[in-house]
């Protein structure tokens, strides 16, 4: 149990860091911090799922730095990078995107089990809202504070919603597509532009359909053989 709590760990360092670079007018470091918090995230639950170490505290201390690295640390770094011209609005706006993410970690603690993944996920996941956020700050004034607010509230929006999605565990088809999305959204982070975004956003909905028909071709594969 040590390895993955130990990711976990850093996950929660990383995210902190980030703030205090934030505080300190380093936006662009506080992004690379929480890049890292993202990879970090990635690696501690299929490490426990591996070694066969997942539990309920795993799982709580999990949420916990998640919301910290992708609730309270994009909420804080919004904040300062492009809300503040906003004023109250800005400050109303990014309180409830932190507010989103910990709720959807809490809803999401209640459904999911500790020790497998499940197929299907309500809401969007919050490290995907932290990686529209950390978008936003990289392209700094190219994005006017009044669209990043609209953007920063749409996510919090999904990401309290009920829409299900399809959770995309990354094999056959699906892994090779969230391969090709992870590359763009490393492309985004090196190059922030309008034609890296919208890339970016177009193969998001590429891995959508992708994990539905995944999703579709495992539910008619397990009914036939019911049948």
């Amino acid at each position: 149990m040590f390895a993955p709590a130990a990711f976990t760990a850093a996950n929660v360092v990383t995210g902190f860091f980030s703030m205090i670079a934030a505080a300190d007018g380093r936006y662009r470091t506080a992004v690379y911090l929480l890049l890292l918090s993202i990879v970090l995230d990635a690696m501690d639950g299929r490490l426990a799922r591996k070694l066969r170490v997942t539990s309920k505290l795993g799982q709580e201390l999990d949420s916990f730095s998640d919301a910290i690295s992708f609730g309270v640390a994009p909420a804080f770094l919004a904040q300062r990078s492009v809300l503040h011209a906003l004023g109250p609005l800005g400050l109303a706006i990014s309180v409830f995107y932190m507010l989103a993410g910990i709720f959807r970690l809490a809803r999401f603690n209640l459904v999911v089990s500790e020790h497998e993944k499940s197929r299907r996920t309500i809401g969007v996941p919050i490290p995907i809202g932290a990686s529209y956020v950390m978008a936003l700050v990289m392209m700094g004034d190219r994005v006017p504070p009044e669209v990043a607010g609209l953007v920063i509230i749409a996510m919090g929006l999904l990401m309290v919603s009920h829409l299900r999605l399809p959770d995309l565990v990354g094999r056959g088809m699906v892994g090779w597509v969230l391969l090709i999305g992870i590359m763009n959204y490393l492309l985004v982070m090196a190059r922030p532009n309008w034609y890296t975004i919208t890339w970016w956003n177009f193969w998001n909905g590429v891995i959508v359909l992708a994990g539905w028909w995944e999703d579709r071709q495992l539910r008619l594969s397990a009914a036939s053989e019911d049948g």
